[in-house]
């Protein structure tokens, strides 16, 4: 297809540079782009004066997940599996550019019959039915009516093919051309008006650009006939009918890879910096002889429909997501949790409650407890350091260069006696550089001492067989929740209700969201979700604040050479 006429390769070398912040200032004082003074001090905001507020933007490449959607989509074949893999670069290096092309070029079909979705026309015998498709099939894909100049550009380069080449060959390489564009591969917003009284240059997000960022964020591709519509009414054009949008969004079974994917990267599932995917955990195969590749899918299987249990049955409830004991199990996990009446097979699936007393949530899932946790045994450093980091979203130093990073392992002393996990982490962390911060670590991480290294109950430890002490310290909840509590079960009761956990869940949205992190320009935004998931204890209430916030449906462009880094 494009390989013979290469003209959409040419056009897209050109034009891929397009990448890094928008727009212009001098990031000084209470104008910088995200309330951070000259001397890097934080500039409060007055939340009450009500003058929407955003942290500063980059433009954005569309993930590989959202290309792959998206493509699937346009050319209406959802087995397509466009070959784009991450490219993390601020700006898009030659590889990115050939991988695109190499991917156009792939995925466009040999025949017209596909094309007949964008022309009233013969598009197969009719060289005036070329405009009419290449426009509309353009249209989808830019996600909002075509500008003058993007016509012509597209005239311009239908005119600039080979006029004796096969009319066929000449249309898939318009939509290669197509597939190409930054138009389809970036994600810009700039096209709005500016908003009133704002100090930092803010523009509200037209009807198309509210329309992208809904259907980029919630289903992870392309906005629908119904959400374009509502963008060419203006119902888009308030807050209230972005809500009505989103809550009809909700509902659709678009949004549940969207919804499994965030608990997978909350839970680290996929690995983090350090740590091993679940997939990927190395587990001592002579004391977990169940361990295999088969038994790691079927965790992330049950921790995936957990959340979409959450979300569809309990209507979001942030108190199940901590605290419920409802299970989708095959035959080997029922046997991991001690399941009596759940099935036997690999290949059966069933809905089950899983013991009250030993399990509450997803920190007691066997898919997160696997991957945070050694070769053969627990570790209440690995736990604790996540509970802090990532469900409390409390700020820990890293640790001394110099720190002994192997395993804890339980071990049988010579003279008799044990010394169980807790105890050499205890003994490990006692130094006074050391004592500082692992109080809280490990006092967190002993909470989860009853679940061995693959998720599995125990009163005993495997190698020592020493008795299981989950006593633990909770901080940094919340005054009324920090303290004394004995095992996970207890600990997540009172996770679930503390005020920084919501807080901790609204950044984390937030960031998927907007595809950044939260700056002080977004404290205001930030807040009102907050107290949203707080008062509400829905995670469907939370997104929905977070969808209508003055973050979410406003762009500050910010200045191109002073501004915090934003994720690309």
């Amino acid at each position: 297809m494009g390989k013979h006429l290469g003209f959409a390769w040419f056009a897209l070398t050109l034009a891929s540079g397009c990448t890094g912040l928008i727009g212009t200032g001098d990031g000084d004082g209470a104008g910088g782009p995200n309330g951070v003074g000259p001397n890097g001090q934080q500039i409060p905001l007055e939340c009450s004066l009500e003058i929407p507020q955003a942290g500063a933007e980059r433009i954005l490449r569309l993930t590989p997940e959202q290309y792959a959607n998206s493509v699937r989509v346009l050319l209406n074949d959802e087995n397509l599996d466009p070959s784009i893999d991450a490219d993390r670069e601020s700006i898009a290096t030659l590889n990115a550019v050939r991988k695109w092309y190499d991917a156009a070029d792939a995925v466009i079909p040999t025949g017209t019959a596909w094309m007949s979705t964008y022309a009233s026309c013969d598009v197969s015998g009719d060289e005036n039915c070329a405009a009419e498709f290449y426009a509309a099939f353009a249209t989808r894909a830019f996600r909002r009516p075509l500008l003058d100049d993007e016509k012509a550009w597209l005239d311009e380069a239908w005119a600039a093919l080979p006029a004796d080449a096969p009319l066929v060959e000449r249309l898939q390489t318009m939509a290669e051309l197509v597939l190409q564009a930054p138009e389809f591969l970036y994600i810009y917003f700039g096209e709005g008006a500016p908003v009133e009284d704002s100090p930092h240059g803010l523009l509200s997000l037209t009807g198309y650009e509210r329309a992208q960022r809904l259907s980029f964020f919630l289903w992870n591709s392309l906005p629908d006939q119904s959400l374009l519509d509502a963008a060419a009414n203006g119902d888009l054009d308030t807050p209230e009918g972005v809500r009505t949008q989103a809550e009809r969004m909700l509902m659709d079974d678009r949004v549940k890879p969207v919804l499994r994917s965030f608990l997978a990267e909350w839970l680290e599932l996929n690995g983090a910096a350090i740590l091993p995917s679940l997939g990927q955990s190395p587990k001592d195969s002579e004391l977990f002889p169940a361990m295999n590749d088969s038994l790691r899918a079927a965790m992330r299987t049950e921790i995936e429909a957990f959340m979409e249990y959450v979300m569809f049955e309990k209507d979001g409830s942030m108190e199940a997501l901590f605290t419920d004991t409802r299970a989708y199990v095959n035959g080997p996990l029922a046997e991991l949790y001690g399941v009596s009446n759940g099935p036997t097979g690999a290949n059966e699936w069933k809905w089950v409650d899983l013991d009250p007393s030993e399990r509450a949530g997803m920190l007691t899932r066997a898919g997160f407890l696997t991957v945070h946790a050694g070769q053969t045994a627990t570790s209440p450093i690995r736990r604790g350091v996540y509970m802090l980091r990532n469900v409390l979203c409390y700020d820990i130093p890293p640790p001394p260069a110099n720190v002994d990073n192997s395993p804890v392992e339980a071990t049988d002393l010579d003279e008799g006696g044990v010394l169980t996990v807790r105890k050499q982490t205890e003994i490990r962390t006692s130094p006074g550089s050391c004592a500082g911060c692992h109080n809280e670590i490990n006092g967190l991480g002993f909470a989860f001492e009853h679940y061995d290294a693959i998720g599995a109950w125990q009163d005993e430890e495997a190698v020592t067989g020493g008795d299981i002490d989950a006593s633990a310290n909770l901080s940094h909840a919340g005054a009324e929740f920090d303290g004394p509590v004995d095992g996970a079960v207890k600990l997540s009761e009172k996770l679930a209700m503390s005020p920084a956990v919501a807080q901790c869940a609204t950044e984390k949205w937030f960031q998927v969201a907007v595809r950044r992190s939260p700056v002080p320009l977004d404290d205001c935004a930030v807040a009102s979700v907050r107290d949203t998931v707080s008062s509400s204890g829905s995670i469907r209430e939370l997104l929905l604040a977070i969808i209508t916030s003055d973050a979410f449906l406003n762009v500050n462009h910010g200045p191109t050479d002073t501004e915090e880094a934003a994720s690309p």
